[in-house]
């Protein structure tokens, strides 16, 4: 998708901008937090608008899928460099410019704000533990929630441990690329793939 072109005037390019800067940092910290899985790119949308979302909460509390015994996502959350080069603007260096350290900031606001409401997200988790929900089935599922919002840890040590997590998701984005060329490939009706 390319925003520049179907939103032609500048203001309203920027505001896709920035509502898309805006939901992918809430959606890294959901998506993390949460432990979603499942995450390719049939299940992440972009709105004419920009806004992302995602679709398909399936895999949840880090329940991700498995292929030959290991886990498919191998990143913390999903944060491409074609999403941070749009965030940036379409700079090809996007770690170096001011739109990536808002999105940083962002991000890490939504974080600790989370985290500062852990006991309330945890106890409704707790709740629905009797819901048949396949991925929630015990208190260690549960536990997942206090290993991402790293309860066992300072405020600054949490940010810490999360910005590890940003940087890892970043840098490992080439196997998230590879996730989804190999669901692209599966899910490609075969008279597709016989003539190529």
């Amino acid at each position: 998708m390319d925003l520049r072109r179907m939103l032609p005037l500048p203001k309203r390019y920027d505001a896709a901008i920035d509502l898309f800067t805006r939901s992918c940092a809430g959606y890294c910290v959901a998506t993390f937090i949460l432990g979603i899985g499942d995450r390719h790119n049939s299940n992440i949308m972009v709105k004419d608008d920009g806004q992302l979302f995602h679709i398909d909460f399936g895999h949840f509390l880090d329940h991700k899928k498995k292929k030959f015994g290991y886990k498919r996502e191998r990143v913390p959350f999903v944060l491409t460099q074609d999403f941070l080069i749009v965030i940036s603007k379409g700079v090809q260096e996007c770690t170096k410019t001011k739109e990536f350290e808002r999105f940083q900031e962002v991000c890490y606001k939504a974080y600790l704000t989370i985290r500062q409401h852990a006991n309330l997200l945890i106890n409704l988790f707790s709740m629905m533990l009797g819901s048949g929900l396949p991925e929630l089935q015990s208190f260690d599922d549960v536990a997942y929630l206090r290993k991402t919002l790293a309860l066992d840890k300072t405020e600054q040590e949490a940010l810490e441990y999360f910005t590890k997590q940003m940087n890892e998701a970043h840098h490992g984005g080439w196997t998230t690329k590879m996730d989804w060329i190999f669901h692209t490939i599966r899910h490609m009706p075969l008279s597709e793939a016989s003539h190529d």
